[in-house]
């Protein structure tokens, strides 16, 4: 039965599904300076008590942006002086089975959810592109 269940999930089309290597970039907006550099290049993500393999490829930390009503009632755009926005680029390989990309424990899609989570952090951000390299 174990076996069957193998050849299911990895026999697509006559063959055994390869790993693609995957990037996406993720966004984790308007936190604090501090909090903002403890995410470095090469760190290792974490799903409940283990490692997984997905590392992060670079960081960029920028004044975070914001959307505000001013008192005339206008929408206008600011960069907040204190709140940081980081953009996270982050790597790894995993096999795709099905309508699903699991990376680092968490399904991913451009617009969902992504907990940049390491042994000594843990940001919440969005997803904002994911890139399928061929090997």
């Amino acid at each position: 039965m174990a076996a069957g269940a193998y050849y299911k999930i990895n026999n697509k089309q006559g063959g055994i599904a390869a790993a693609k290597e995957i990037e996406f970039n993720v966004l984790v907006p308007c936190v604090r300076p501090d909090l903002a550099k403890t995410v470095q290049a090469g760190d290792k993500m974490v799903a409940g008590d283990s490692y997984q393999a997905v590392t992060v490829k670079s960081v960029e930390v920028k004044p975070g942006f914001g959307v505000y009503t001013a008192s005339d009632g206008s929408r206008v755009e600011v960069t907040d002086p204190y709140l940081m926005d980081i953009f996270v680029t982050l790597e790894g390989k995993t096999v795709i089975s099905g309508a699903t990309i699991n990376m680092g424990g968490q399904e991913i899609r451009v617009g969902r959810k992504y907990f940049v989570k390491s042994l000594t952090y843990e940001h919440e951000g969005t997803i904002m592109s994911i890139t399928i390299k061929d090997n």
